[in-house]
């Protein structure tokens, strides 16, 4: 996933739940969400992405 990708699938998600889940601070998160955060490290970007795939998995499975 791209950073903008990123940002876009972090709009409808509560911050307090991904930073708890991934250990990434509220801020970071949100500023990635606005786009003010251009240049993440490598490390978060990755970890938001597989709690983001994580999250559509279950979600997706309990749409069937």
């Amino acid at each position: 996933m791209t950073l903008q990708e990123i940002g876009k699938a972090l709009q409808d998600r509560r911050l307090d739940i991904v930073s708890e889940k991934t250990g990434i601070s509220r801020n970071t998160i949100a500023d990635i969400r606005k786009g003010t955060n251009v240049n993440p490290n490598y490390k978060t970007l990755k970890t938001l992405e597989e709690d983001l795939q994580e999250s559509c998995n279950v979600e997706c499975d309990s749409d069937k």
